[in-house]
């Protein structure tokens, strides 16, 4: 199964790991000749602002993350390969699986419940035809 999280998310979980505070990161963008406010910063982080290239980049310097890293997907298969590759039964496997996915859906109501994770809103699908 493959997720896609937002890039302001993944920014945000690299500066909160760096333990630096969005005035921390708009100060050093301010050395950079980049000015942010920490309200935009936040924007951003929440995905209600786009980021431009520039400022990605500089952002990026500071948190000494690589570009491309905001932009490969997630893939959430962790435990599974693991186990296929020691060469569990199919039955193991797909316990193993099973297990996973309510993990994952364990952390996922927490992020929503801290305000980390807010679903991007969508049209109904009856709407997008």
């Amino acid at each position: 199964m493959v997720k896609n999280i937002p890039i302001g998310l993944k920014i945000k979980a690299s500066r909160e790991a760096k333990e630096l505070s969005q005035i921390e990161v708009v100060e050093k963008l301010a050395e950079k000749d980049i000015d942010m406010s920490r309200e935009t910063l936040s924007k951003i982080e929440n995905g209600n602002r786009t980021i431009s290239a520039v400022e990605l980049n500089a952002i990026c310097k500071i948190l000494n993350i690589d570009l491309n890293d905001l932009f490969e997907e997630d893939k959430d298969d962790d435990l599974v390969t693991l186990f296929r590759k020691k060469h569990f039964s199919e039955k193991t496997i797909e316990e193993v699986e099973k297990l996973q996915d309510m993990i994952k859906m364990f952390i996922y109501q927490k992020k929503i419940y801290n305000g980390e994770f807010k679903p991007q809103e969508r049209k109904p699908l009856w709407k997008e035809c």
